[in-house]
């Protein structure tokens, strides 16, 4: 564990003191655009914000470095594109796509060491939401200022292209079904938003020096183990995967259900699991939400209909009242779960639900790109041994892979009332250490 928190250790607080301004990979440096077709999945881009280098950079120094000097300007557009859904059905999706515009001066400081500015980019998968308003196209509204946060850092500051699916079920999807940790839509939604990204930016003359980093934080985590797979496996013929960090994701489903699945545990944030259920009942035929949960249908599509926060939605699912139970730490899963259901799951390895896990279980290849995980190490909502024992899995397969656990004690925001858990106070961190990883890889040092 010391050694974790050795290498945890230079991560820490690196959007705060990392110089990063370089967008310039090492190598698919051309000055060319070729990239495959995105026609059929791009609808439309459209501008929500445009601001320019000097703006940016004042939110950047209030923001992350008080002590910088340059930034990088920011175009945010709205994408709009067709993907496939856990049915095969054609969903029209949308995210966030954010493209760094640099100054004339940094242009003219890259010609001078002989280079030409081209981007790198960076698919981002965010952690689980309820609301539709907290989807990152909703996110950054048109006020022309900033307001993704990781979008500043990513991109304002770090000068990637910042790749944001809404994922399926938010944004122009909002009235489908969230499929939840299903690996199959997670992939092919972030991988037809990537290719719709490349499209636009390609049709507006951006030029893209193919270097492609995947990352995404709790539900986002698993997203992008699921598109790391995907597109090591072919999705997309002409990026070249150069980084992949997955944090505090539930890699093996199976794993995380057995925990969760027992009459006696003590649920930390029930809404998860609900969202769980509802999503498998929902794409899978022969799961029956009836013989799983003690709320019924109709309380599960109040709760999940994306105007409910976590709060709400454990009250509607009768596990608080909002005033006194707030649904945290107060209910066991036979509260949520039928006591017949856990017990069958517990005991029959040949479970319905028990086999579906294990069919979106997300650690039984081995990824040839470089791998980070990043982690808490005392997460309290997705235990840190998901990220250990995954990693300890693909090491002894020979897959180059890293393992980085951050210590509570050096997160800047520490528990309260108003942030009373380690998941959720981890991600400023944790995505600091993933944005300081991929830049390393981009400039040469790993």
């Amino acid at each position: 564990m010391n050694k974790l928190m050795k290498n945890a250790s230079k991560y820490i607080i690196a959007l705060s003191t990392a110089a990063l301004m370089s967008a310039c990979g090492v190598d698919g440096n051309t000055g060319e655009n070729s990239v495959e077709d995105g026609s059929s999945q791009l609808i439309s881009g459209t501008v929500i914000d445009d601001v320019n280098a000097s703006v940016m950079l004042q939110v950047i120094q209030s923001s992350i470095d008080a002590n910088a000097t340059n930034a990088f300007g920011y175009k945010a557009v709205k994408i709009s594109y067709m993907t496939v859904g856990q049915d095969d059905e054609a969903v029209k999706a949308s995210g966030l796509l954010v493209i760094p515009t640099a100054t004339e001066a940094y242009k003219e400081y890259l010609a001078s060491a002989g280079k030409a500015f081209s981007v790198s980019m960076i698919c981002d998968n965010h952690g689980t939401i309820f609301l539709n308003s907290e989807a990152p196209t909703k996110v950054e509204v048109t006020d022309g200022m900033p307001n993704y946060p990781l979008a500043i850092s990513m991109t304002g500051f770090a000068g990637f292209a910042g790749i944001y699916p809404d994922y399926i079920g938010f944004g122009d999807s909002n009235t489908t079904v969230h499929p939840y940790i299903l690996k199959k839509a997670a992939a092919q939604n972030a991988v037809d938003m990537i290719k719709a990204s490349m499209k636009y930016m390609q049709d507006n003359g951006i030029v893209l020096n193919h270097q492609l980093y995947v990352t995404g934080y709790s539900e986002g985590g698993y997203n992008a183990m699921a598109t790391a797979q995907s597109i090591e496996n072919g999705a997309i013929s002409n990026v070249n995967l150069m980084g992949v960090a997955p944090m505090a994701g539930p890699y093996n489903v199976e794993d995380l259900a057995d925990r969760e699945l027992d009459a006696s545990h003590t649920m930390v944030y029930p809404a998860f699991l609900g969202d769980l259920a509802y999503s498998y009942a929902h794409y899978y035929g022969d799961v029956n939400l009836e013989d799983i949960a003690i709320p019924t249908l109709a309380q599960f599509q109040l709760a999940f209909n994306g105007y409910n926060d976590t709060v709400p939605i454990h009250v509607i699912l009768g596990l608080a009242n909002g005033t006194t139970d707030y649904g945290f730490y107060t209910h066991t899963a036979d509260a949520l779960f039928k006591s017949s259901f856990i017990t069958e799951y517990q005991n029959n390895v040949n479970n319905v639900m028990r086999q579906k896990f294990i069919e979106n279980n997300l650690d039984s290849w081995t990824p040839k790109s470089k791998m980070n995980f990043i982690q808490c190490l005392d997460d309290e909502i997705i235990p840190f041994s998901e990220s250990n024992n995954t990693y300890n899995l693909f090491k002894s397969k020979g897959a180059n892979v890293t393992l980085t656990g951050i210590p509570t004690s050096s997160l800047s925001q520490q528990q309260d009332a108003t942030h009373p858990f380690v998941h959720g106070n981890c991600g400023r961190e944790a995505y600091g250490a993933a944005v300081q990883w991929f830049d390393d890889i981009r400039q040469g040092r790993i």
